[in-house]
């Protein structure tokens, strides 16, 4: 008796198992193939081989599981498929990756296996999207929340096709009241683009980076939560970048707070205490080389496009961080600051 419980024990865990990594509620497997699998299972947990269970001895099993809470379909007739629905919607899982990779009481390897149980909870179709989320929490902590979740889930499914991107671009008026900004060189509401990669940005904003040809960078950079109606072009194909391009793009983006149309970046000479070498570190990458000027002090070069993110970037630190070229550099931080002192000038 005991050993026929133990087995029955593994043959639901095996049962649970199996739902769990072949199934997913838009996915499911037919009672052969959920037999199979459970009776491999089943053996890997026993040591030894379990016999193939029977179909009613499978009911029985997911009949137990729906008892204690499992969210166990099976379509309609009796060639229906079996299948286990997540209790964590996808923006849910997503926000608990995320939270999990951005949290400072772990280390990467413990993040790394709570990722991967989480992402065993996550559809089918959805797991690979987990994978390459970006570090970031305070999208969750925005108004837009669902808006840009939702036009996230559909920029991933035509990176992941290789499809074209409509969508409407809105800007506020005096009134805060969304306006919709017609295409220049259509008249339209709707704008079709081909969808690079999207990219997080220091002011806290997502970005979706696009081909462009008609502009000097040859991409444009509409900020997500400003894209209403954003829609997976099926069928309809995106244009091809170069692999060695798009690392191009993607590292200019990385290292310049590129979320702007902007000049072409440039390398700028930073002076600072050698105590915020680490803050420069963390924005420009650990390869940052610094050189020692004086005790307690260094030198280092950036890239960096010459924006008001830039440089109020730079102005966090209270003075400690000096721009000391290129001119343009230096010029461009002096009129930041001065328009920033013209608002509290009597």
């Amino acid at each position: 008796m005991g050993n026929a419980i133990s087995e029955r024990g593994l043959r639901l865990l095996a049962t649970l198992k199996a739902l769990s990594d072949l199934t997913d509620s838009e996915n499911g497997v037919s009672a052969g193939e959920l037999r199979d699998a459970v009776a491999q299972k089943a053996s890997e947990y026993a040591g030894h081989p379990i016999d193939r269970p029977d179909k009613r001895t499978t009911w029985r099993d997911v009949e137990t599981l729906k008892s204690a809470g499992y969210a166990v379909e099976r379509g309609l007739g009796t060639r229906g498929k079996y299948s286990l629905s997540s209790n964590f919607e996808p923006w849910e899982l997503r926000f608990l990756v995320d939270a999990t990779r951005t949290s400072r009481s772990l280390t990467a390897n413990q993040g790394n296996r709570i990722i991967e149980k989480l992402k065993a909870m996550a559809p089918i179709a959805g797991r690979d999207k987990l994978s390459r989320r970006l570090q970031v929490q305070q999208l969750y902590l925005s108004d837009t929340f669902k808006q840009t979740a939702y036009a996230l889930e559909q920029i991933e499914l035509a990176l992941s096709k290789g499809w074209k991107i409509s969508y409407e671009q809105v800007e506020l008026d005096a009134n805060g009241r969304e306006a919709v900004r017609r295409d220049k060189r259509t008249g339209g509401k709707a704008r079709i683009v081909d969808p690079i990669e999207y990219v997080y940005s220091i002011d806290g904003y997502y970005y979706l980076i696009v081909y462009d040809p008609t502009t000097k960078s040859q991409t444009k950079t509409p900020r997500i939560d400003r894209m209403r109606h954003v829609t997976a072009l099926e069928g309809q194909h995106a244009a091809r970048i170069p692999r060695e391009e798009k690392s191009r793009i993607l590292e200019m983006y990385r290292r310049s707070f590129g979320m702007f149309e902007a000049e072409s970046p440039v390398d700028v000479e930073l002076e600072l205490p050698a105590r915020h070498a680490k803050s420069l570190r963390d924005k420009f990458g650990s390869e940052t080389k610094f050189l020692q000027t004086a005790p307690g002090r260094c030198r280092t070069t950036v890239t960096a496009n010459l924006s008001s993110v830039f440089y109020s970037w730079i102005a966090q630190f209270g003075g400690d961080v000096a721009i000391k070229g290129p001119q343009e550099a230096v010029d461009g931080m002096r009129e930041f600051l001065n328009k920033n002192l013209a608002a509290y000038r009597e």
